[in-house]
C-alpha cells in the first residue's frame, strides 16, 4: 500500500477577494510531480501553502500524515523547501549556509551532500560568500540542501531556471532516482525537465 506523502483537502486562496484557487483537493504518494499552469494561475503561492510559509485561508494540508496547522513541526521535519530565489544571508559561505540548513533540520549526517556538490559544480564554491556568487550557483546551493535532506517531500519552485546543463542533469537525475522512496513536487515551465524527469503533470487552473 502506498503512503501518501502529501495530501490537500480543500485547499483555498483569494487576493483582494478574487479567488486564486478553491476547492482545491489532491494526494501523492512517492514520485516526480511537475506542477505546471499559466502565470498567475497561483503555482508559487501554492508552494509556499505547502511549505508552510504561509497559512491557508481554507482547507487542510498533511505531510507524510502529520497536518500542517495542527502538527506544524512534525510536518516542516518531512519536507523540504526551496524557493525561486536564494533565502542565504550574503555574508554566509556555502558550507555555513549548508550547514546551519541541516542544523535546524536536525539532520547529523547528509551521506548524499558530498556527490550532490560534485554533480552541481559547487566544490569550487563552498568557501565563497553569497554576496560574491551569481544567481545560478546561488541557486544550485539552494538545490544542494534540499536534494541532501532526508525530508520525504521535497518542493521545488522553478528548480531549473538559472542553472547550467550539467547541474539541471544532475538535479533530474537525482529526482529519478529518489522518486521511489521520496515525492519531488516541483513547478516549472521547462518542458525538456518534464520530459527527461519522466514527471507526472499537475496542471493548476486546468
Amino acid at each position: 500500500m502506498t503512503t501518501d506523502l502529501l495530501e490537500v483537502e480543500g485547499l483555498g486562496m483569494a487576493y483582494s477577494g478574487l479567488p486564486l484557487f478553491r476547492g482545491l483537493s489532491f494526494s501523492f504518494g512517492p514520485g516526480v510531480v511537475a506542477l505546471t499552469g499559466e502565470n498567475g494561475a497561483g503555482k508559487s503561492t501554492l508552494l509556499s501553502l505547502l511549505a508552510g510559509v504561509h497559512p491557508p485561508q481554507e482547507g487542510r494540508i498533511r505531510i507524510a500524515g502529520h497536518d500542517l496547522a495542527t502538527a506544524p513541526q512534525a510536518a516542516r521535519r518531512s519536507l523540504a523547501w526551496m524557493p525561486d530565489e536564494s533565502v542565504a544571508y550574503d555574508f554566509m559561505t556555502g558550507d555555513e549556509f549548508l550547514r546551519m540548513v541541516l542544523a535546524l533540520r536536525a539532520q547529523r549526517e547528509a551521506p548524499d551532500l558530498p556527490g550532490l556538490l560534485d554533480g552541481l559544480g559547487l566544490q569550487p564554491h563552498v568557501g565563497k560568500r553569497f554576496g560574491e556568487m551569481s544567481l545560478g550557483t546561488r541557486k544550485k546551493f539552494m538545490l544542494a540542501s534540499g536534494l541532501a535532506s532526508d525530508a520525504p517531500l521535497v518542493l521545488m519552485d522553478e528548480p531549473t531556471n538559472g542553472i547550467d546543463a550539467h547541474a539541471k542533469a544532475c538535479l533530474l537525475e537525482r529526482m529519478q532516482e529518489g522518486g521511489s522512496a521520496r515525492l519531488f513536487f516541483f513547478s516549472t515551465h521547462d518542458r525538456e525537465a518534464l520530459a527527461r524527469s519522466g514527471a507526472r503533470v499537475f496542471a493548476l487552473g486546468a
